[in-house]
């Protein structure tokens, strides 16, 4: 009798019922007030005719010349912050690579995002004078070599400790204060010493470049994104062996601190410079990481090209560029994409060890933009921050070409009254909104012959269908939902 159901069951799963079996087993995903990007395949299920394609941010030029005394050609290692009612910038400042001890923290600041300035602040004397941008001091700590920052908005903070920080540094045994340490801040511009002032994660991780903090609503925590290489060990006296990865270390108060974990990845390893990683303003539940990809063995300019560019000697070998992944929280990545984000380019300055660095932190730059931050030229005196232009949530796209096809989702429950889809099309393309049950049977009131033909270009339009029913007629019902497309991109949809 066992061997019989065991047949029957083997002769169920060979006739093709498998995949039906498991989706009555798969539990639907919850959208409620919720926007949801295509730069991962989260609640993608099956695909004809689409592709998923890498949005391409555009140069907006040169928005901060790093051209003072105490900034120079290594300057990098940028947050971009907004505080409801600026942004704000900060980054590190020095004259050569080894002159750690004269390292400062920088600041700028802006009303759009597009234009900034560097206010004289007059609160440090460097390099003779007061009227200067510096925020922070270098000291034997070494926060400011990396130190990233954080506006946290949430009701209850203490107005002392809006703002947030961490910087510091591990890997050498040369270093008399190794660790992270944080700082808080009531404007952003006069930093104190966080009032538990000990040193986070002193043994064992590298941590030679930005150290990110992150506030991540969706887990209800903090989180640090520490650099930390995947041969090291805790508690290792020699570091920086293996491959340049990310570790991650949370907190619910910002005391506590857990051990770091290293971040788990979907794809072959790649030396992650930095990561960039927070949550995205319009989806504060996804993540938007922009490590710079670096290739160390990688040559690209000749001695004379290199001279000629003024790029500094200890940055001739290796070259980097900007990637894309994609976290929904805990110890992992997505990353759907393994091309470049932002490549290079022509400019020679860029074509050196340590170029195109992402800053931390996407911003609104308008209506319908979003705007991410490179440095470029870093090691010339020519080195600058590039502001790279974006439709908003187009970090990706649903693509479909002349030929019609479609896009169906996992199970969902849409719990909300509208439903909001950012799209463009040509002129003779088209998106149309259907939803299904777990079947792939049209719902009455939301099929084919009910759905509007979507055409134009737009980030927040509304789907309505011609049976005057709405999502909110579905109920708790499990629907999936059928996205049909012709030379046309989707970016993102809303429940709200």
């Amino acid at each position: 009798m066992i061997n019989m159901i065991k047949i029957k069951i083997f002769s169920l799963l060979a006739g093709g019922l498998l995949f039906p079996l498991l989706a009555l087993c798969q539990k639907a995903i919850v959208l409620q007030n919720q926007r949801e990007l295509f730069a991962d395949n989260y609640l993608l299920d099956k695909l004809y005719n689409v592709e998923s394609r890498l949005g391409t941010p555009v140069s907006a030029g040169s928005v901060i010349k790093f051209d003072k005394s105490w900034e120079g050609r290594f300057c990098a290692y940028v947050s971009v912050i907004d505080n409801g009612n600026k942004f704000a910038m900060y980054y590190r400042g020095v004259g050569s690579a080894g002159d750690a001890a004269n390292q400062v923290t920088c600041y700028a600041e802006s009303k759009d995002g597009i234009t900034w300035t560097k206010p004289n602040l007059g609160l440090f004397k460097v390099n003779g004078t007061l009227d200067n941008n510096v925020v922070m001091l270098g000291d034997a700590k070494q926060s400011t070599h990396n130190l990233s920052v954080i506006y946290d908005k949430r009701p209850g903070v203490p107005t002392g400790e809006k703002y947030k920080a961490v910087g510091g540094v591990g890997s050498s045994k040369k270093r008399a204060l190794r660790g992270l340490y944080r700082y808080v801040s009531a404007d952003g511009i006069h930093w104190n010493t966080y009032k538990d002032s000990t040193a986070l994660f002193p043994n064992g991780y590298a941590m030679d470049s930005q150290n990110v903090l992150a506030w991540l609503p969706a887990e209800n925590q903090y989180a640090i994104y520490l650099r930390m290489w995947t041969e090291d060990k805790p508690g290792d006296e020699k570091l920086l062996k293996g491959v340049r990865t990310i570790a991650r270390s949370v907190s619910k108060d910002f005391i506590h601190w857990s051990e770091p974990e290293p971040m788990q990845f979907d794809t072959p390893l790649e030396d992650l410079y930095t990561n960039a990683t927070q949550p995205y303003f319009r989806a504060p539940h996804l993540l938007i990481s922009m490590p710079f990809r670096y290739s160390p063995g990688t040559r690209v300019l000749s001695d004379r090209e290199m001279k000629d560019n003024d790029i500094e000697q200890s940055m001739w070998k290796g070259v980097s560029d900007a990637v894309l992944l994609t976290s929904r929280g805990g110890n992992s990545y997505q990353r759907k994409f393994m091309e470049s984000f932002v490549r290079p380019g022509l400019d020679q300055h860029n074509w050196a060890a340590r170029s195109t660095i992402p800053a931390l932190g996407v911003i609104p730059t308008g209506k319908n933009e979003m705007s991410v931050f490179l440095t470029r030229a870093y090691s010339t005196k020519e080195c600058y921050l590039e502001r790279m232009k974006m439709r908003i949530d187009g970090f990706a796209s649903l693509h479909a070409g002349y030929p019609e096809g479609y896009v169906i989702t996992k199970p969902l429950i849409l719990k909300g009254n509208v439903f909001q889809l950012n799209f463009s099309t040509s002129s003779i393309g088209y998106v149309k909104v259907l939803l299904l049950d777990e079947d792939e049977k049209e719902l009455p009131g939301f099929g084919e012959k009910d759905a509007e033909i979507i055409r134009g270009d737009k980030i927040d339009s509304e789907i309505k269908w011609k049976s005057g029913k709405t999502i909110k007629d579905i109920g708790d019902k499990n629907v999936l939902v059928k996205f049909i497309i012709r030379d046309a991109d989707i970016y993102s949809f809303a429940i709200l």
